[in-house]
């Protein structure tokens, strides 16, 4: 059975683990360049930039539990998608352990996002899905959210493309 639970700061070594362990086995083979990936990965998941993370009102973290931590999740409320956009429930991350999809575990951290920004009064959650990730898309397209538009994320040897996807609460 699957549990999730609010993060507290107490987590930040765990999701430091999770975030480097998750993020580079499922995208490690999309960056051309292995520094700026490891670069990428400390901004995201390093103790300090965790540490940052939690020191800012609005950010939160969710962890989901079997017997061990199989994923977890980012989310922020009151987020715009531009500055006149559509504004709502931000979903950073979701990202589960290596051999831990498939299992349902995604929908369930995902319906506990939605579950908070309702329960906050958002009206609307987006996220951004690599276009190099087309798994990904599917599974929130079949969990009611639908492509709003493009943006690319630039680094200094490559662009992607995102994918920005919302759904209404």
């Amino acid at each position: 059975m699957l549990s999730i639970r609010q993060a507290t700061a107490e987590d930040i070594p765990l999701l430091s683990h999770m975030g480097y362990t998750s993020y580079t086995h499922h995208f490690a083979h999309l960056w051309k360049n292995t520094d700026e990936l490891h670069q990428f990965l400390a901004q995201e998941y390093g103790l300090a930039a965790l540490r940052q993370s939690f020191a800012e009102a609005g950010s939160h973290w969710l962890i989901a539990s079997t017997s061990t931590a199989v994923g977890f999740a980012k989310y922020s409320p009151g987020q715009y998608v531009e500055p006149d956009g559509l504004c709502g429930t931000l979903l950073h991350k979701l990202y589960l352990m290596p051999g831990e999809t498939g299992q349902r575990f995604g929908e369930q951290l995902f319906s506990e996002v939605i579950r908070r920004a309702k329960a906050q009064h958002e009206t609307s959650l987006w996220l951004e899905v690599l276009a190099d990730n087309p798994q990904a898309r599917k599974f929130y397209e079949r969990l009611g959210m639908q492509h709003i538009k493009d943006v690319h994320f630039t680094t200094a040897t490559q662009t992607s493309t995102l994918h920005i996807l919302a759904k209404t609460l």
